[in-house]
């Protein structure tokens, strides 16, 4: 969804990246929401059709990589084949770069439904406080 409310909101599909020599299915960049809480950043991907298992997240050198295979094949009928389809099957893959003011050692993954949920929280120092004034 557009940030800036002058922006037309407009349906998008699920962008295909070039399918890599290595792979023999075609390679999906997920579709993300990005949350921000006082305390943490929620990064929300959707991926029907994956497990946790066949998920792998990785942080290094401030960048954050997700890779993921959906575990079930494309769907046929027993007495043909799928004429038309909307849903498309493949794998997924996606990059972050992460600030340094999340807490690299403390981020943590949950798969739900078909959805990555990625918890990425501040480092303390990065996180507001409020203030206390006294009398003088």
């Amino acid at each position: 969804m557009p940030t800036n409310p002058n922006d037309k909101l407009q349906a998008t599909e699920k962008a295909e990246l070039s399918t890599e020599d290595t792979r023999t299915r075609p390679v999906l960049r997920p579709d993300v929401d990005i949350l921000e809480h006082p305390e943490a950043y929620v990064v929300l991907a959707d991926m029907p059709g994956v497990s946790e298992e066949t998920v792998d997240l990785r942080l290094e050198k401030g960048t954050l990589t997700l890779n993921a295979r959906e575990a079930r094949e494309t769907p046929t009928r027993p007495t043909g084949s799928i004429r038309y389809a909307e849903y498309r099957s493949g794998d997924y893959h996606r990059k972050f770069r992460i600030s340094e003011e999340i807490d690299a050692a403390a981020v943590s993954a949950r798969m739900r439904n078909g959805v990555l949920e990625l918890q990425l929280p501040k480092r303390v120092a990065s996180r507001p406080r409020r203030i206390k004034v006294s009398a003088a």
